[in-house]
């Protein structure tokens, strides 16, 4: 069993790193988190005097292993005082704590994005402007996104919750939900190096990015493959945008993106096959 510590160090590293961009065909959103967020999907706002273990406290509390996976089960039995209510809200707290860790493949593959409105949902677990649902094995993983005061179209994680397929309520989160967004593609961007990757893109837009990139090509008078797309699409995912031909053309600017050997060897492919078909060869 993983500890407390190592779950947000984890939780940390997938939400606090990294940015993420979720384009829809009608809107894009912006998720940023600090780790004072972190807390509150663990469950910790549930432990305790109210407030006692969620935002900078509740980080600094776990960092400190000042609450630890033991102490949350004594705290549990402390504050709830029968053994029903004490089970459920263990149930409850391992559903979070025990599958935080498939943040990153939720961002990464298929998921579902729903409209929430939390004024029409102020009974539920989740007040959220959005609600991320992504299906894995038997799990169901809900994640609660909430608009930002600090801009438009910033949102920060405010709620995490697991069910499971066998569960008589799986989809009691979503299934009245009468909006749903398709997910066409998410790029995750380093804080730091503000490098940018495609880490999630749907077939649909695939074929669409596909269809562009042979127009541009004939635009440009260069024979389109299906080895020169495939190296072009493998570059728009790797750097996160869409690179027309006057950018193609470019390698110092190509190269000058790279931060690692690998990149380096993905762009150097694309130029020697650019060169190629330039050259009509």
């Amino acid at each position: 069993m993983r500890t407390l510590l190592e779950i947000f160090q984890d939780t940390k590293e997938t939400l606090c790193r990294y940015d993420y961009y979720i384009h829809t065909q009608k809107r894009i959103l912006h998720l940023t988190n600090s780790e004072i967020k972190i807390p509150h999907l663990m469950g910790m706002q549930y432990l305790g005097k109210p407030n006692q273990f969620t935002g900078d406290f509740g980080a600094y509390a776990i960092k400190k292993q000042r609450v630890t996976m033991e102490s949350v089960e004594k705290l549990v039995r402390k504050y709830y005082k029968t053994e029903e209510k004490q089970r459920r809200m263990l149930e409850m707290l391992h559903r979070k704590l025990d599958n935080l860790g498939e943040l990153g493949e939720m961002f990464s593959s298929y998921s579902k994005l729903y409209l929430y409105e939390k004024e029409k949902n102020k009974e539920s677990e989740f007040q959220s402007d959005y609600l991320l649902v992504h299906e894995t094995g038997k799990k169901i993983l809900h994640l609660g996104l909430v608009k930002s005061e600090s801009g438009k179209g910033i949102y920060h994680c405010n709620s995490f919750m697991t069910t499971y397929q066998n569960d008589r309520d799986r989809d009691s989160f979503f299934r009245d939900l009468p909006y749903r967004y398709e997910i066409t593609r998410i790029v995750r961007e380093n804080k730091d190096t503000k490098h940018k990757e495609v880490i999630y893109q749907s077939v649909e837009a695939e074929q669409r990015e596909q269809a562009g990139i042979e127009k541009m090509l004939a635009a440009a008078g260069i024979r389109a493959d299906g080895k020169l797309i495939k190296s072009i699409l493998r570059l728009n995912k790797k750097f996160g945008i869409y690179h027309t031909a006057d950018m193609l053309n470019d390698s110092e600017a190509l190269l000058g993106k790279c931060t690692n050997k690998r990149e380096e060897s993905l762009v150097s492919d694309f130029l020697a096959l650019w060169e190629e078909k330039r050259n009509g060869m």
